[in-house]
C-alpha cells in the first residue's frame, strides 16, 4: 500500500509481510524513480540481519537474530549504486526484553509489519563508489 503525497514527494508504504525489508524499498524506489532521498522505518521484524564494519580490517561482521524484533528506530538515504536506488540503513531493534541491539541493515531482515516514509529529494543523485580509504562503496562528492 503506498501513499504518495506528490507536492511534498513524500511517500508513506506499508512494507508486505514475510518481504526483506532491503529488497522492498530499493523496488519502491526503483518503481517510483526515487534516486536520492531519506527515509525512516517502523515495525517490527520476525528476524533480523545485521552487520557491524571492522574498521582495521574493512569488512563487515554479519550478526544474525533469528527472532521476534521490534523497530526502535530505522534511518537511512537513498543514493545511486551501480546505477540503481540503493537504500542505506541503520537500525535499532529492541527484544522480548527491551534490550537493544543495532547496526547496519543488512538483506535478510525480514518483515512483520513495517511502514517506511521515504522522502524523495530533487536534483542529481549522489553515485556510491568505492572508496579506497575506508573500503567502502561511499558517495562520490562530498561536502
Amino acid at each position: 500500500m503506498l501513499f504518495n503525497y506528490p507536492q511534498n514527494q513524500a511517500f508513506l508504504c506499508r512494507l508486505p509481510h514475510d518481504g526483506d525489508v532491503l529488497e522492498e524499498i530499493n523496488k519502491i524506489c526503483t518503481d517510483h524513480g526515487i534516486t536520492a532521498g531519506m527515509l525512516s522505518v517502523i515495525g517490527a521484524v520476525r528476524k533480523a540481519r545485521l552487520g557491524f564494519y571492522h574498521q582495521d580490517r574493512k569488512e563487515y561482521e554479519i550478526l544474525d537474530f533469528d527472532e521476534p524484533l521490534e523497530i526502535v528506530s530505522c534511518a537511512g538515504n537513498i543514493s545511486l549504486k551501480d546505477g540503481k536506488p540503493f537504500a542505506h540503513l541503520h537500525v535499532a531493534l529492541s527484544d522480548a526484553r527491551g534490550a537493544l541491539i543495532g547496526g547496519h541493515l543488512m538483506p535478510g531482515t525480514v518483515i512483520f509489519a513495517a511502514e517506511a516514509c521515504i522522502q524523495k529529494f530533487q536534483g542529481t543523485a549522489p553515485a556510491r563508489g568505492f572508496d579506497p580509504t575506508t573500503g567502502l562503496p561511499l558517495w562520490q562528492s562530498s561536502c
